[in-house]
Formats: C-alpha cells, sequence, structure tokens
C-alpha cells in the first residue's frame, strides 16, 4: 500500500491506495481516532457486490452502525436525497460525535460530503471510492455538493475528509462505462501534469480498460499525488486550484443538457475537445498540436448522445456556471502539456463555433 498525505488549511489526512487496502479500514479508524458511531452511505450496486464484505468489516466493530442505500446515478445527488438522508441520521439519534463512511462513485462521495458538512455544522467523513472517477479525482480535494434545477454541483461546500482509503479491487466490477468515465478524468491530467504521464497513459491505454491492478494503482498514485499538491496550494479554488476545471465548463453544460444521460467522463473528454478547439480558436494552441492531441483522444470512443447537444442550450446553461464571474463565461485553455492558462474569456459565437467542431470531429 501507499500513503499520500494531503494538507489543508484544517490539517492533513491519508489517502491510502492499494489492493486490499479496505481490510485495513477498522485499523485506520482507529490509528485516526475517528468516532465510532457510524453511518455508512452506500451505493446500491456496490451493495448489490459486496454487501457481505462491508458486513464483515464492520462486524462488532461500531458502537452505532446503520447503512443508507443510495440509488445509483446523477439524479440521486438533489436535495429531496439529501433530506432522506439528514432525516435517517435524526431518525436514528446521530449526533456530532458521529463518522460519515461514504461507499461509491462520485455520487455517493458528493452528497454524504456535503451532508457531513453540514449536519450538526459537521461530522467526521470517510470516503472509500469504487470507481475510477472517484479514485483520481472526485474523493480527493473536499470538494462536496448536489445538483439544482438540472445544473450540476450548484450547491455545495469545501469540506475534507478525515481519510480517503482506495482500493482498486473495487473496480473488478465496475462497468466498461464506468471505467470510460474515470478515463476522462486521468485524460485531464494528462494535459494539465506532464509529458511523461500523457505518454504514459496512452501506451496504457487498453491495460487500463481492461484493469491490469499494476497500471491502475500507479495511475491513480500519480493522479492523486498531482490533485493534493494542487490543492495544498489553492484549497478554496482561487487561483491555481482552476487548472482542475479543463474541459469542465463545457462537460458540465454538456450533462446538463443531455440530462445527465451520459457519464461524466465522457462529458469530459467531449469538453476537453471543445477547449482545445478553443484554445487553438483563442490563439494559445497551435494547429498541428491540436491534430496531434485529437489523434490520440480518438482512440478512446464516446457516446454517439454527444451529437444531440443543442448548442443553443448549452450557451443558456453556461449563462448560470458557477465559475462565471463579472457576468462573463471564462475557461481554463491550454498552450501546451503542463501549460495552462485560466480564467480566459470567451463570447457566445467562439462557443458556438468550438462546439461546432468537437461535434464535427467525433463525426470524423
Amino acid at each position: 500500500m501507499k500513503k499520500i498525505i494531503a494538507k489543508t488549511s484544517e490539517g492533513s489526512y491519508s489517502v491510502i491506495i492499494g489492493s486490499n487496502s479496505f481490510l485495513h479500514l477498522q485499523n485506520e479508524i482507529i490509528k485516526q481516532k475517528l468516532f465510532r458511531n457510524i453511518f455508512v452511505i452506500i451505493d446500491e450496486n456496490v451493495r448489490k457486490f459486496y454487501a457481505k464484505d462491508i458486513l464483515n468489516i464492520f462486524n462488532d466493530f461500531p458502537l452505532k452502525f446503520e447503512i443508507y442505500v443510495l440509488k445509483s446515478g446523477e439524479s440521486s445527488k438533489s436535495n429531496h436525497e439529501l433530506q432522506k438522508i439528514y432525516s435517517a441520521l435524526i431518525k436514528n439519534k446521530y449526533s456530532r460525535d458521529s463518522l460519515i463512511i461514504a461507499i461509491g462513485g462520485g455520487v455517493t462521495g458528493d452528497i454524504s460530503a456535503y451532508a457531513a458538512s453540514t449536519f450538526m455544522r459537521g461530522i467526521q467523513l470517510v470516503h472509500i471510492p469504487t470507481t475510477l472517477l472517484s479514485d483520481v479525482d472526485s474523493s480527493i480535494g473536499g470538494k462536496t455538493g448536489i445538483n439544482f434545477d438540472k445544473m450540476k454541483n450548484m450547491i455545495g461546500t469545501f469540506y475534507q475528509p478525515r481519510l480517503v482509503l482506495i482500493d482498486p479491487n473495487f473496480l473488478i466490477t465496475l462497468p466498461d462505462d464506468e471505467m470510460l468515465s474515470g478515463l476522462g478524468e486521468i485524460i485531464k491530467y494528462n494535459f494539465i501534469t506532464n509529458n511523461q504521464f500523457y505518454d504514459y497513459t496512452y501506451k496504457n491505454l487498453d491495460k487500463i480498460l481492461l484493469k491490469r491492478k499494476s497500471v491502475l494503482e500507479k495511475i491513480i498514485y500519480e493522479s492523486v499525488l498531482f490533485k493534493t499538491s494542487v490543492v495544498a496550494a489553492d484549497e478554496k479554488e482561487k487561483d491555481i486550484r482552476k487548472i482542475l476545471n479543463f474541459g469542465h465548463t463545457f462537460a458540465h453544460a454538456f450533462e446538463s443538457e443531455l440530462n445527465f444521460k451520459i457519464k461524466h467522463g465522457e462529458a469530459v473528454i467531449a469538453g476537453i475537445i471543445s477547449a482545445l478547439f478553443l484554445s487553438h480558436l483563442k490563439g494559445y494552441l497551435e494547429e498541428k498540436m491540436v491534430k496531434k492531441f485529437l489523434a490520440d483522444i480518438r482512440k478512446v470512443k464516446l457516446s454517439f448522445l454527444i451529437q444531440n447537444i443543442s448548442t443553443e442550450n448549452v450557451l443558456n446553461i453556461m449563462q448560470s456556471d458557477k465559475k462565471k464571474r463579472d457576468n462573463k463565461i471564462k475557461f481554463v485553455l491550454i498552450k501546451n502539456i503542463g501549460e495552462i492558462v485560466t480564467e480566459v474569456e470567451a463570447n457566445m459565437s467562439e462557443i458556438a463555433e468550438t462546439i461546432f467542431l468537437m461535434k464535427k470531429n467525433l463525426n470524423n
């Protein structure tokens, strides 16, 4: 197992990465001196495959123990579901000496963390991500949230966990589309980190999708190491952390426009393609580099639903983007791998042209 220490303004926490690390959860709870009044929020698909393993881990250990099962899918990241979580906590007499453990993907982690950050003004939180996307991205950094009125992560907080435990064994049962979704965030890291990580990912693309553990552990470790370093430098996204949004202003609008019928990572890849075209349009990225990057990205096949995106609807959705400043839509763009430009303004015609080029590229 490998350990990364994530540093935050409120202290630090451990991110433990390794096969069978889940078996060490009890020891880690004791080591970190966490509360043993445990409320587990678990994705229904995770329960289907791992209910027995989870119950074995918690056998006779907690002082109090309840499992709340969350329906899979983006629709669960809602105020309605959040109210049900609060009600379950209150009904079972949980108080401030409680620990929420989120076991699932990004949806489970986001809503569980938001519940933990607001219940009794904040209780302890542990993330156990079970998807590639949540392994490399959403479980790290302290962002919490729910969707509102078809807008992605519109309501949320910054709230750091006390522990993140990443066990790649959970990925064995992960469907192919979820592996592809995680790959979207990995591709994002490719562009904002360095050439070595970029080259390693595309050299091992098939091995990632085939769930080769040695490759997955390296990819996860490098992604987490980079993200924790960025978060340590800018926890509340006032400066450098904005680079983590590369492709995401487009992606969140695409997800909303398609009513979350595509996976987040697929939307991110489409968003990155759009960001590459916009980077060229704004004069940051040479045409030959756009062609090189697109040739690599085309190795990943995206949902045909992206072709159904309405540019007009996307533009309307972007008007409500939470990252908008001074009533202007701003983007994270790229000059080259590891050379990122933030706060770039683009007008409606430039954005529309970019989306047109993205959809045309997917047809080729």
